[in-house]
């Protein structure tokens, strides 16, 4: 998508501070999604399924556990930090737009014609 951006919009540098923070942010959040969650209740069904069967794992009465419900809270930190990181990059794409996230200084291959290969 930022290939596709640094083609479709002016020949001048990018303030990057938005989008370093929007990808810090987007990644940690899926690594926090992954780890406080996803993880921890796949190894849980995991087991399940060992010891009862995937019928078991998959049923209504393990996905009720108490344990279960506070993994699934816990994902909320994971992905309040993504959609934080999102928003981020949503502003980062409408100061593309509106050009507060320009600046002055004018791309090095912009000056020679466009061509990045000397």
């Amino acid at each position: 998508m930022l290939f596709c951006l640094r083609g479709l919009t002016r020949r001048r540098m990018w303030k990057t501070k938005a989008l370093a923070f929007s990808f810090w942010a987007i990644n940690i959040g899926l690594a926090l999604m992954v780890l406080l969650s996803l993880l921890p209740i796949g190894l849980m069904q995991t087991w399940a399924s060992v010891e009862h069967g995937t019928w078991y794992a998959r049923s209504a009465e393990f996905m009720s556990r108490g344990i279960i419900d506070t993994f699934v809270w816990l994902r909320t930190v994971g992905d309040t930090i993504f959609a934080v990181g999102a928003l981020a990059l949503g502003w980062f794409i409408l100061g593309l737009k509106t050009g507060w996230s320009f600046t002055d200084e004018e791309l090095p291959y912009a000056r020679d014609g466009g061509s990045p290969v000397k």
